[in-house]
């Protein structure tokens, strides 16, 4: 028989032994779970004790349980496996109370309790997975022992996925995570308040430092005009249920067309800053009225019979009239138009002048310019601005909704829903000022005879004493207070330091053991190793 024959014979002996290990650590610890609740240290000391467990049943035991937890098979449905965990538990909120889950999840939450997938990366099955892939890392270093030049990348790889792991361990088990609230000039804060899914457990733990707030910073937005979009709820206040909308997201009041969930889209056909309804004629073929287009102290508008304009200081007007206009009261000079004689008459507290009515003529010195007569028109209302000063914000809201399209005028100084789905979503053109920008803490810290006097803002952390401080919050009705979170983690070093040594394994075995195994000579001086020969025909 030949030996090439023999991986064919163990292919199902691994696949056997690879479901029942991984089948049996799910099982096993789903059923001690009942009894065992999960936790940071109910995940190491598992995991440590069931790798040592299936790592010393594979030195021991005779077949292919060790040779099987070294090969590919067994690490890739390992990953598949923890690949699912991490689904779920990014999918199911972790670490939350036990009503949080019944009041989202419905009848699902029950369910999510009894597996405890509400922390399912603290659990006993997903301790059975971390420990068979640890037993898998040492079984597969054992079969490639001793170290050589030629083999020292997967050795570094493989001890870097152990100091991560043993890492992360460490992070599970001591790492604190916690609140420190603060008021500018205040008492000193000397602890932390631990917190677990966000909130308070009671407990403190010695920060072994002196914290003071020395100020509190808050810097706003400038006040800008956008269209909102918003969503109704359920917000849960206390313990009631209650529905509110919500912001999900922003856009700038430009033209540009924008699709929104579920296919509906809207755009903005015209953006006002200043708005202002400005009148304007159409020439008209029969029935129309006349109108003229008249301009006093700088203002020009389209003015038609018993209309008329006047100064700002209503001294001067100019009105239309299709007979003979009768002079206003209390104006001492008005140009009174008449439409059927063609004619401006003049009138002063001195008396009265006519002249024909000419396009473009100008009356009183420049003051007033009479510009196109149309003798039919009808007269409409267009949309413009005054200026591009944000002063009376406007817009023309064109939405389509199922294929129809509709259009509204909406005001930013006055905004209100336009409803996409009855009761549910809305687009709103308002006003968003004071909305926050940055915030930040400027804090002394004394530790003994060391004093630091440091700015913690939202992507700047300060570290000190083991400790990371974060800006976490703010309460804008109380501008001296200032809300951090702080964090000490042991063992996020040593995870950072592993995937060091990882990627430095890995870039060993790629870039310099294909280099050794061409022949020459190793470091140490040596003959490199030769090449494995074929296996001969028995």
């Amino acid at each position: 028989m030949s030996e090439a024959s023999t991986p064919a014979r163990a292919a199902p002996q691994d696949t056997a032994l690879t479901a029942g290990l991984v089948a049996g650590a799910l099982g096993l610890g789903a059923v001690l779970q009942i009894w065992i609740p999960p936790g940071p240290l109910t995940l190491v000391a598992a995991a440590g004790i069931a790798s040592l467990v299936v790592l010393g049943l594979a030195f021991s035991l005779p077949g292919r349980l060790r040779a099987t937890l070294s090969g590919f098979r067994f690490t890739s449905t390992l990953l598949i496996a923890l690949a699912l965990f991490a689904v779920i538990g990014t999918l199911v909120l972790q670490g939350k109370p036990a009503p949080v889950y019944l009041q989202r999840y419905g009848a699902v939450g029950r369910l999510i309790l009894a597996l405890r997938f509400d922390d399912i990366f603290h659990g006993l099955p997903y301790a059975g997975l971390v420990s068979l892939f640890g037993a898998a890392i040492l079984a597969s270093a054992s079969l490639r022992w001793p170290i050589s030049f030629r083999r020292a990348g997967f050795f570094v790889a493989h001890l870097g996925l152990l100091i991560s792991g043993a890492g992360a361990a460490a992070s599970s088990v001591l790492a604190v995570r916690g609140r420190i609230d603060l008021l500018a000039g205040g008492d000193v804060a000397r602890a932390v308040v631990v917190t677990k899914g966000g909130l308070s457990t009671g407990e403190t733990r010695p920060l072994g430092f002196d914290l003071k707030l020395d100020m509190f910073d808050l810097v706003n937005y400038d006040t800008e005009y956008r269209v909102g979009y918003y969503e109704k709820l359920a917000v849960r206040r206390g313990d009631q249920v209650l529905t509110d909308w919500r912001l999900k997201t922003s856009f700038d009041p430009d033209t540009t067309s924008h699709r929104l969930p579920g296919g509906d889209a809207f755009r903005l056909k015209g953006v006002y800053p200043d708005f202002v309804e400005t009148p304007q004629v159409t020439p008209a073929a029969a029935g129309g009225a006349p109108a003229l287009e008249a301009t006093l102290a700088g203002e020009t508008r389209w003015i038609m019979p018993g209309e008329g304009i006047a100064s700002p200081d209503g001294l001067t007007a100019v009105v239309l009239a299709q007979g003979r206009p009768a002079a206003p009261t209390g104006v001492m000079t008005s140009f009174l138009v008449s439409a059927s004689e063609r004619r401006v008459i003049i009138h002063t507290g001195d008396g009265e002048m006519t002249t024909p009515l000419v396009e473009g003529m100008s009356l009183g010195g420049g003051l007033v310019r009479l510009g196109r007569f149309v003798p039919s028109a009808t007269r409409t209302l267009a949309y413009g601005t005054r200026s591009q000063q944000w002063r009376n914000p406007a817009a023309v809201l064109e939405t389509t909704l199922g294929g129809r399209v509709q259009e509204q005028l909406v005001y930013a100084n006055q905004p209100r829903g336009i409803f996409l789905q009855p009761d549910r979503t809305a687009l709103v053109f308002e006003k968003r000022d004071k909305e926050v920008k940055a915030f930040r803490s400027h804090v002394t810290v004394t530790q003994g005879s060391q004093v630091e006097h440091a700015v913690i803002s939202v992507n700047d952390p300060l570290d000190f004493g083991g400790w990371t401080l974060y800006q976490v919050n703010f309460n804008p009705e109380q501008p001296n207070y200032s809300g951090l979170e702080a964090v000490r983690d042991p063992g996020v070093r040593w995870v950072f330091f592993g995937f060091a040594l990882i990627c430095a394994g890995v870039a060993y075995m790629f870039y310099v053991e294909p280099k050794l195994r061409g022949g020459g000579i190793d470091r140490s001086g040596a003959p490199a190793e030769a090449p494995p020969q074929p296996a001969a025909q028995a």
